[in-house]
């Protein structure tokens, strides 16, 4: 069975292609070494697996999908979790790299905008194809239990080096306002499929965490 990385190799060279753009072999490369670090548990390879594997369920609704890849490879290249300027820096990381792949300035822009959005999934991007790719990146909160659970670990591994309680109180913060918003998803087929479930595994992590209703 290939592993992950030549997977996604594989998966880029093609979209390369059916884009009609250059193989991006140090691009790719630099990729799949960022999302390799070691202290990724949750924002790593199987997460770009995930994330492309929704998306190709979801190919005959995306009227750009050059957009909605590229934002995918590039939404978490830089992740530290003792910084709050990942998303804006990775959108800067895309914007630098992809003309050089053949990428017009407008998708480019494009891009550099949804990959931001992702900072504040819920407010939302400018079409239905922004909102498809946030729905995906956020679809994790509506898997089936061991899977959530699995994911509120990676999470909770990635921010290692932050006291429990400093970790309980951010992360209630976030459950909480999530939980606060009038839907989860931003498009109907997301929350008819996922928002109650969602709902749900984010209620029960917060009592976890000693959150109070």
């Amino acid at each position: 069975m290939p592993d992950q990385s030549h997977t996604l190799k594989e998966r880029w060279h093609a979209q390369m292609k059916q884009l009609g753009w250059k193989p991006g072999d140090t691009e790719i490369a630099g990729i799949l070494s960022a999302y390799s670090e070691p202290h990724r548990r949750y924002h790593g390879l199987s997460h770009l697996i995930y994330i492309f594997d929704r998306l190709d369920g979801l190919h005959d609704t995306l009227t750009e999908p050059a957009r909605v890849w590229m934002a995918a490879w590039y939404h978490d290249i830089l992740y530290d979790t003792h910084r709050k300027d990942n998303e804006a820096r990775s959108a800067d990381r895309a914007s630098a790299e992809l003309p050089g792949l053949g990428a017009d300035p407008g998708l480019v822009g494009r891009v550099d905008a949804l990959i931001r959005a992702t900072a504040s999934h819920q407010d939302g991007g400018r079409d239905n194809d922004d909102a498809l790719f946030l729905d995906v990146d956020y679809s994790i909160l509506g898997a089936p239990e061991d899977i959530y659970d699995r994911y509120a670990e990676g999470v909770r591994e990635e921010y290692g080096w932050a006291p429990g309680l400093l970790y309980r109180q951010g992360r209630r913060a976030f459950l909480k306002d999530a939980q606060a918003a009038e839907r989860t998803f931003l498009t109907d087929q997301f929350e008819t499929e996922l928002g109650d479930k969602a709902r749900a595994n984010m209620r029960h992590e917060f009592l976890a965490l000693g959150g109070k209703l």
